[in-house]
C-alpha cells in the first residue's frame, strides 16, 4: 500500500511532532486536555462534579442514577487516558493525510515540470538566442538587406507553435509562450507585407528603385522604423520566455 521510501519520509518529517500536536489543531488540544483534567482531578472535587452531573440528569429527565451505577474511581483514568491516546492517534492521522497530500503535490509538479522542461528542450532546438533569426532580430537594421533564410527559425515557430501539443502547463510560461507566438506571427507578416526580393537574392524593406535615392520618400522610412520596432520587440520577448524558462523550471 505505502512504500518504504513513503513510510521512512514520514516517520522523518512528522515523527517529531506526533506526540507535540499541532496548536492550531483546536480538537486534538480539546480532548488532550480533557483526558489530563480527568486524570490529574483530585478525587473529591471529581465526586462533587459527579453529584452535580448526577443530580441534574435525575432533576431534568425524571430517571434515577446513583454515583455507584458508574462505576469505579479507577475508569476515570483510563477515560482520560483513552481521551489523550485517542488525540494523540487523531493527531497522526491527520498528519499522514497531509504527508499524502504533499506526496501528491510534488508528483504532480514533478509531472508538469518534467513536460515543459521537454517541451522547453524543444524549443531551444528550433528557435535558440544564437540562431539566424535571433541575430537577425537583436542586430540587423532593416535599412539593408537581409537573406530570407534568416527567417527559417521564426518561421518554423510560428508555423508548428501554436497548437496544444506545443502548449506548457505551466500557466505563466504558456503566457509568454502565446505572447512570443502571437509577436513572431506579427512580424512575419510585417516582413512579408513591407519587404521585397532585390535584384542580388535578398530580400530588403528598401525597393531596389529607392536603394541609392538620396532623399527616400517618407513611407520607406517609415516602414523601417516600424520593422526595426518590432524587431526588437520580438528579441525581447524571446530572451524574457528563455529567462522564465531558466527560472520556473531550474534548468
Amino acid at each position: 500500500m505505502f512504500t518504504k521510501e513513503e513510510i521512512k519520509e514520514f516517520i522523518i518529517k512528522y515523527g517529531k511532532k506526533w506526540l507535540f500536536p499541532d496548536f492550531y489543531n483546536k480538537v486534538t488540544w480539546y480532548v488532550i486536555t480533557l483526558g489530563a483534567g480527568i486524570i490529574l482531578t483530585p478525587t473529591p472535587f471529581k465526586l462533587v462534579v459527579y453529584n452535580w452531573i448526577i443530580e441534574s440528569f435525575n432533576l431534568n429527565l425524571g430517571n434515577t442514577i446513583t454515583l455507584s451505577e458508574m462505576g469505579s474511581s479507577n475508569t476515570d483514568y483510563w477515560l482520560g487516558f483513552g481521551l489523550i491516546i485517542s488525540a494523540l492517534l487523531h493527531n497522526v492521522f491527520s498528519k499522514w493525510i497531509l504527508h499524502q497530500n504533499d506526496i501528491q503535490q510534488r508528483a504532480s509538479v514533478d509531472t508538469i515540470s518534467t513536460v515543459d522542461k521537454s517541451l522547453f528542450k524543444e524549443f531551444l532546438e528550433v528557435f535558440p538566442s544564437g540562431s539566424r533569426s535571433s541575430e537577425l532580430l537583436h542586430t540587423h537594421d532593416f535599412e539593408h538587406s537581409f537573406s530570407l533564410k534568416s527567417l527559417d527559425e521564426i518561421d518554423k515557430f510560428v508555423n508548428e507553435w501554436n497548437c496544444p501539443e506545443k502548449s506548457f502547463i505551466d500557466p505563466k510560461l504558456e503566457t509568454i509562450r502565446k505572447e512570443l507566438w502571437v509577436k513572431c506571427n506579427e512580424f512575419s507578416r510585417l516582413i512579408a507585407e513591407k519587404s521585397s526580393p532585390t535584384c542580388g537574392g535578398l530580400q530588403s524593406v528598401v525597393p531596389d528603385q529607392h536603394r541609392n535615392d538620396w532623399d527616400r520618400p517618407k513611407w520607406i522610412n517609415d516602414d523601417i522604423k516600424l520593422v526595426n520596432n518590432m524587431a526588437s520587440e520580438v528579441f525581447t520577448l524571446h530572451q524574457t520566455f528563455i529567462k522564465s524558462m531558466r527560472e520556473v523550471l531550474k534548468c
